[in-house]
């Protein structure tokens, strides 16, 4: 079972998690196009992921995911966002999320790590899901 107080703390400071993504992402010098988009697109885009992570992680379907970031892989398409950079994007997503966690999160017991350690599989499997329907939506909008 997944640990809810940690889902909550990510939810609830989504905005630290975004400014830990920026500077990650603005420190990755090959993200040409990803450099010049604008912070405020950015930061919108990690409160919708991490602000309502409950629901992906919980709520949603496989189907909910594939729909939503299909379409969002067919939007960076025809965006000129080369795929690679669409995917470490995500990548540094998950990572910033995960140091957040690491970082901020109190282990005492072992309750607490067997928690961190679900949390992390969990999210593990939502951003691997996101970004393999990202890449099919690319790829889909590449075949039009």
């Amino acid at each position: 079972m997944i640990s809810t107080r940690l889902v909550h703390q990510i939810e609830d400071h989504w905005e630290a998690i975004s400014a830990r993504f920026l500077r990650q992402l603005r420190a990755t010098h090959h993200l040409h196009h990803l450099s010049h988009l604008p912070e405020s697109e950015i930061t919108e885009v990690c409160h919708r992921v991490l602000h309502n992570l409950g629901h992906w992680l919980v709520s949603s379907s496989e189907e909910e995911i594939a729909r939503l970031y299909e379409k969002h892989g067919h939007e960076r398409y025809l965006q000129g966002m080369p795929l690679s950079e669409a995917l470490r994007a995500v990548q540094l997503m998950k990572d910033a999320t995960l140091d957040y966690i690491r970082d901020e999160f109190m282990v005492r017991t072992t309750v607490d790590v067997f928690a961190e350690e679900e949390l992390e599989l969990q999210l593990g499997r939502f951003f691997d899901l996101m970004l393999y329907h990202l890449a099919r939506g690319y790829e889909r909008a590449a075949e039009e």
